[in-house]
């Protein structure tokens, strides 16, 4: 899983499927035959970008952003059906996977507070065989973290800082609900993922995740470029009725790998 910039603004999504054997319809807990998906048959999302500074007397200035994580569906492919899926958003109906492009400025700093307002219950397996947020009452933890970020420790989204709905339980070292991305670092890609203790891969595969990018206008103003989006690159497996498939056997290999094994991709 990893973040590209090609200077070019199209978020190419691979999701990978593992195949099934037989011409027979599948059943809802059968996995989807990708060899029988048209390729390229939908349009190309593109995300909603958020500007995490505003302008102000002329001058750029620090903008507050409230992010939320959100449960609904998510068309992947024409003729999959809509898929259950945990999305970053401004509301339940801008939400998306992958996230809105959040987009600043070097220099100026950007703010934002996420919000968990995901249901009591996971939409996936957790593993039970490693070291996982548990909190005492019903909930999905969850945590942001800014990936190849340079910024104070409590705005890092510790694995153990993680939240539930409305923050109604926290973990050992949670500290604040606003984190501070200072953009201080060199421009360029960056991506925002989930990083709750041992649910990382669970969050990201729900959906959790979106690009983050750090803009210096005296650099690129010379280039001229046409054209900048990046590129998310990830994979999935799904049922027939359209639910992420992952294998929930815990204390195994295909489980503990830190990605999830699938053989097939499209775009979207």
């Amino acid at each position: 899983m990893g973040l590209i910039t090609l200077k070019s603004l199209l978020i190419i999504t691979i999701i990978s499927v593992i195949l099934a054997i037989g011409d027979t319809k599948p059943t809802d807990g059968e996995l989807v035959n990708v060899a029988k998906l048209d390729m390229f048959v939908d349009e190309l999302p593109g995300m909603p970008k958020i500007y995490g500074f505003e302008m102000k007397n002329g001058v750029h200035v620090s903008k507050s952003l409230e992010i939320g994580m959100f449960m609904k569906k998510w068309k992947f492919h024409r003729d999959l059906p809509a898929t259950p899926v945990f999305a970053y958003g401004t509301s339940k109906e801008t939400a998306t996977v992958p996230g809105p492009t959040i987009e600043t400025l070097h220099g100026v700093p950007t703010q934002v507070t996420w919000q968990n307002h995901l249901p009591r219950k996971h939409i996936l397996p957790w593993d039970p065989t490693i070291p996982t947020a548990q909190p005492k009452q019903h909930g999905v933890p969850t945590v942001a973290h800014l990936h190849g970020g340079i910024h104070e420790p409590q705005s890092d989204g510790n694995s153990k800082s993680w939240f539930t709905n409305h923050f109604n339980q926290t973990g050992p070292t949670w500290s604040t609900k606003t984190y501070l991305y200072n953009n201080n670092q060199h421009p360029g890609a960056l991506w925002y993922h989930d990083h709750a203790m041992g649910l990382t891969r669970v969050n990201l595969l729900a959906g959790l995740l979106g690009a983050y990018i750090i803009r210096d206008p005296s650099l690129e103003g010379p280039l001229r470029l046409p054209l900048d989006r990046p590129l998310i690159v990830f994979d999935r497996s799904f049922r027939a009725d359209g639910s992420i498939y992952m294998n929930g056997t815990g204390n195994n290999p295909r489980y503990t790998l830190s990605g999830n094994l699938s053989t097939s991709a499209m775009l979207s």
